[in-house]
């Protein structure tokens, strides 16, 4: 049977929380903390949580919300080093988050750094049944729960806001379950449908795009950049990913991380290994 036919009580979930560098990846944020919280139906199972080295500094905003910092990260494992411990988590479960196109768009664009499809079945997004569904003053995770009477010791890190997520979703649950919605795709409908689709990535660009070879064969490539104020630069560049009409890569002029509009790219040449 397929998952969104499932009761919710019998459906197994996955409830996700990111921590990240910044707020785009298409811009190179990085994850710096994950927590995976999984279910059947409505009782835990099992979780998994762990910093994240995101080999990239984490932006003063991020850090002033999230209180991670760079010294915290440092020993940390990399994303594709947690893979292994990630899909027990991730396979054969519905996803559940709040404001689900945010972490749902950084694991996409880690899962393919690391060379990993990331296809999730099914996504429940509170965020979005709290907006069609309920009628707060405010849709934050942390307003609702305060709102619900849900105690969050440990707001904008990931294992609590998973946890508080969870929370939230029991006592939507016990809500639209009375209202005649109990399953998975009767939720899928009260959130107003599906919350996030993948981004464009590398693989849909055609087969003999540089930038796709580059990507792919991990070679370097020059570029000529237009940049804002029309000022053309050539630069040597390892690319890293490629995401929503942005190309993230090592640039060798600054010798650092960069992002660069793809339509600002005059011309790409892959330089020969």
């Amino acid at each position: 049977m397929s998952l969104i036919k499932l009761h919710l009580h019998d459906a197994p979930l996955t409830f996700v929380d990111v921590e990240t560098t910044g707020l785009r990846p298409e811009w190179g944020h990085r994850v710096v903390e994950i927590a995976l919280l999984r279910t059947q139906g409505l009782e835990t199972t099992d979780t998994f949580t762990t910093l994240l080295n995101p080999r990239r500094p984490i932006d003063p905003g991020a850090a002033r919300v999230n209180g991670i910092t760079d010294s915290m990260v440092a020993g940390a494992p990399t994303f594709d080093e947690i893979l292994p411990h990630l899909q027990p988590f991730l396979q054969d479960t519905i996803l559940v988050a709040h404001n689900a196109p945010f972490d749902m768009g950084f694991l996409q664009a880690e899962f393919r750094r690391a060379g990993e499809p990331f296809a999730p079945d099914a996504i429940l997004d509170t965020l979005m049944l709290a907006r069609r569904q309920y009628y707060f003053a405010s849709n934050s995770l942390g307003s609702i729960a305060r709102r619900l009477g849900i105690r969050t010791p440990h707001a904008h890190r990931a294992l609590g806001d998973a946890q508080t997520t969870f929370a939230i979703f029991r006592r939507f649950a016990s809500d639209l379950i009375r209202r005649g919605c109990p399953r998975v795709e009767d939720w899928i409908r009260m959130q107003g449908g599906i919350p996030w689709r993948p981004h464009a990535a590398a693989a849909d660009l055609p087969p003999d795009h540089p930038l796709r070879i580059a990507i792919t064969q991990s070679r370097d490539v020059q570029i000529t950049y237009r940049a804002a104020n029309g000022r053309l630069t050539q630069r040597v560049v390892t690319p890293l990913d490629y995401a929503g009409g942005y190309l993230i890569g090592h640039c060798h002029l600054r010798d650092e991380q960069r992002t660069f509009r793809l339509d600002r790219i005059e011309t790409i040449t892959l330089i020969e290994p």
